[in-house]
């Protein structure tokens, strides 16, 4: 009976380090997503604030 009782601790354990392991990857993604999508923000804003800056029509003439 103790022999059993190990192999069920093994497996529990080896089960449990595999669903850290899926949740870490799983972070890891999300936190690459996240960067990545911070990053097109930023280039989006840039990109609108360089527009507005060499529009050739100023704002506000009402063309």
């Amino acid at each position: 009976m103790c022999i059993v009782g190990r192999q069920k601790s093994s497996y529990v354990k080896e089960r449990r380090g595999r669903a850290v392991k899926k949740l870490l990857l799983v972070a890891l993604a999300a936190i690459g997503g996240l960067l990545v999508y911070r990053q097109i923000q930023a280039d989006r804003a840039e990109q609108d604030l360089w527009t507005e800056a060499t529009d050739s029509v100023p704002a506000g003439s009402g063309v």
